[in-house]
């Protein structure tokens, strides 16, 4: 039996992406409105409808024709604005200010670039250039090791590695430590495996071994309570990991998990309905010391928008990321 918290979670979910759907169900598919109706709910913040239509409208009215907040990445955007900013419009500025700025540093225009801006605008403008550097140095270096795995895909991680406080060449090494000794443990090389090895990287506290058997635990308890672990589930995995005592939590997962299959609104979306899940779950947990305090909320939400965005094995489905802001 779930508790009350997770029982209202679900419940007020459910009451967000209906009124999402009333509004914008010829413009956002329903993984996108998924997305936005999770980030509310973990952060604990009222919807407003009509506020949040009017943020969406003046990204719209505020962009280029064929810039990618014209489409469908406004939706989830609005919701950061919303969440991350007491005045929308001044934030949508910074926003944009500093995705010009990754874009001059060197990285490409993508929805990920608009990302990971928005993983760095909580910042200080005095620090912002810093980061921004020290991401595109952190970018490189991963694409030293794993040229072809390497993308867009992985710029919000870059940019929350970049806040960690470690210098570049650790960060390099503890990304790469993870995913050849996670290979050696039985995970599949790519993507997936690179983006699990990236979130442990996350935190250069937590013991390496230690880590590697837990995401071995972690997997074969969600085998265990009937979720197929695919490859592009590394991610989760490895948040799961984090935790202190993962096992006592799997069955809630599994709960969660089932009860909104079982919703004929998201039965069709099991993949989503998983990340939402662990999502939910963690939003209740406080045992992830320094990566819940210092930004575990911003890199779960980079973690799961940038698996939206993507087209590959990085994406659980097509959309899911900007949670925890």
């Amino acid at each position: 039996m779930l508790n009350s918290y997770l029982e209202n979670s679900i419940t007020n979910y459910n009451s967000i992406f209906t009124s999402l759907k009333d509004s914008f169900k010829w413009h956002a598919d329903d993984k996108i409105l998924m997305l936005v109706s999770t980030m509310y709910i973990v952060n604990d913040t009222n919807f407003d409808i009509e506020r949040y239509s009017r943020i969406t409208d003046y990204i719209k009215a505020n962009v280029g024709f064929f810039s990618y907040l014209k489409s469908t990445q406004r939706f989830t955007t609005a919701a950061t604005l919303d969440l991350m900013t007491s005045d929308p419009k001044e934030g949508f500025k910074k926003l944009l200010g500093i995705y010009e700025k990754l874009i001059q540093e060197g990285f490409s225009r993508t929805t990920f670039t608009y990302i990971a801006a928005g993983t760095l605008l909580k910042l200080d403008d005095s620090k912002i250039d810093v980061y921004i550097k020290k991401s595109f140095d952190i970018f490189r270096g991963m694409k030293e090791h794993h040229f072809f795995l390497t993308g867009s895909g992985d710029y919000p991680l870059a940019t929350l590695l970049a806040q960690t406080g470690d210098d570049v060449s650790c960060s390099i090494e503890r990304i790469e430590k993870y995913y050849q000794e996670l290979h050696k443990k039985g995970f599949y090389r790519g993507d997936s495996l690179q983006f699990l090895s990236h979130i442990l990287a996350l935190d250069s506290n937590l013991e390496k071994e230690n880590l590697f058997q837990k995401c071995l635990d972690v997997k074969e308890l969600l085998t265990n309570n009937g979720i197929k672990v695919k490859t592009a589930y590394y991610p989760y995995v490895g948040i799961l990991a984090l935790l202190e005592q993962p096992e006592n939590y799997i069955q809630t997962i599994t709960m969660i998990y089932e009860r909104l299959n079982s919703d004929k609104k998201f039965k069709w979306q099991k993949d989503i309905n998983f990340m939402v899940a662990i999502v939910f779950l963690l939003k209740e947990k406080t045992e992830l010391g320094d990566i819940v305090t210092a930004g575990l909320s911003t890199s779960i939400e980079s973690i799961l928008q940038a698996s939206a965005s993507s087209d590959d094995c990085k994406c659980v489905s097509c959309y899911c990321s900007f949670f925890f802001i």
